[in-house]
């Protein structure tokens, strides 16, 4: 027990620790096991309104521009956030993954080099393997949530309600989104600047669509009552 207390390798084994915790949590709370499917009955898409000639929904001239530059974003799109993965769902992993490979590369070089020496090559690979973990699982999500709803054009669920699946903030979330048709659609979105963050359970309108990074942005359901009940 005394090995993990030493300064270098305390600071890998308390992330370990913690991410391990998050990650029974975020299985008790079944987080990702309550997504449904859009139906196979769905052999149509609806017709969307407000949509651009490209297919893309419009945005007005004197709009913001969502999603812009940001040195913060940069470093965090390093670590898959911002992707649509939800940070409830990568922080374990993040935690975990760079609290495991420091303690691995510690205990490999410890009978090399001194700690002062080998520590920052431990805590650089472990930034890099927490970096690829972030990454792969939000291409993971990326795929998997683009496997659904390809009967309905992206485009269309702009104007929709539903609920968020996850906890939604500006970095990124996810939400079952009911169509026009009356299927769910499990969709990565952000909410917009400036707005708070959406709990899980939250009512939500969709109030734009980012073609090029796949993501939908969200606000509170300004009429909540007029979302259905998810069954």
């Amino acid at each position: 027990m005394s090995y993990f207390l030493e300064w270098h390798n305390f600071i890998f084994a308390l992330p370990l620790a913690v991410g391990l915790l998050l990650s029974v949590g975020v299985v008790f709370s079944g987080l990702g096991g309550s997504a449904e499917a859009p139906s196979s009955e769905a052999q149509g898409s609806p017709d969307a309104h407000s949509t651009g000639e490209d297919g893309g929904h419009e945005t007005p001239p004197d709009a913001p521009a969502y999603g812009g530059p940001n040195p913060l974003g940069t470093v965090g799109s390093w670590f898959g956030l911002g992707k649509g993965a939800s940070l409830a769902l990568l922080l374990p992993i993040l935690l975990s993954t760079w609290g495991l490979v420091g303690l691995l590369v510690n205990a490999a070089l410890d009978a090399w080099l001194p700690p002062a020496v080998f520590f920052p090559i431990a805590a650089a690979l472990g930034l890099l393997a927490a970096g690829l973990a972030g990454n792969g699982v939000a291409s993971v999500v990326q795929g998997l949530m683009g496997q659904q709803g390809r009967n309905v054009r992206k485009q269309d669920l702009v104007g929709c309600g539903g609920r968020a699946a996850f906890r939604i903030d500006v970095h990124g979330g996810a939400a079952n989104v009911r169509d026009k048709t009356g299927n769910i659609h499990r969709v990565l979105c952000k909410t917009l600047p400036g707005e708070p963050p959406l709990e899980t359970g939250s009512e939500l309108l969709v109030v734009d669509f980012d073609p090029q990074k796949g993501i939908y942005y969200v606000q509170a359901h300004p009429f909540p009552e007029e979302v259905p009940v998810r069954r």
